[in-house]
């Protein structure tokens, strides 16, 4: 066999060679802080979700807001109030000026967008000093993945 064979991008990949075959397999490549906050979320969707305290699994949801009211369960309610980038009341002002109440936190809050979610989930992670690994799908396709290093 003369045949040359060329692998562009072979930086993306991990090389092995077992048993006399050749074999690739693409490397976890996570975004940049950089990239993450020039990125539009809008009408993306979470694919896979780790959020862990240690070893405890936090959340594992696809929905941006879930994840969201996994994290504020696992807080006081004084650290959610001081930390917050959400409008946050104590009292249920449930479909008041776009108030939602949560019974899992005894709050009622306002929603964002899947960009505004996804920031307060990372600051909750930062804040709790949570990992995180989330693979998320843009609504151009294009495939992303997130953890620690990017926020």
């Amino acid at each position: 066999m003369t045949e040359i064979i060329r692998i562009p991008n072979i930086n993306n990949y991990i090389v092995e060679i077992i048993g006399g075959e050749l074999i690739l397999t693409p490397k976890d490549n996570y975004i940049t802080a950089t990239e993450l906050s020039q990125t539009c979320f809008k009408h993306s969707r979470i694919l896979e979700c780790s959020i862990k305290d240690g070893e405890e699994v936090i959340t594992d949801k696809t929905s941006y807001l879930t994840n969201l009211k996994n994290i504020y369960k696992t807080m006081p309610a004084q650290l959610i109030l001081k930390t917050t980038q959400f409008n946050v009341k104590l009292t249920n002002e449930n479909g008041e000026k776009g108030y939602h109440w949560c019974v899992l936190i005894q709050m009622s809050f306002q929603h964002k967008d899947a960009n505004g979610t996804l920031q307060e989930i990372l600051h909750m992670v930062r804040v709790n000093n949570y990992t995180v690994r989330l693979r998320i799908q843009l609504k151009s396709g294009r495939i992303i993945k997130i953890n620690n290093t990017c926020i």
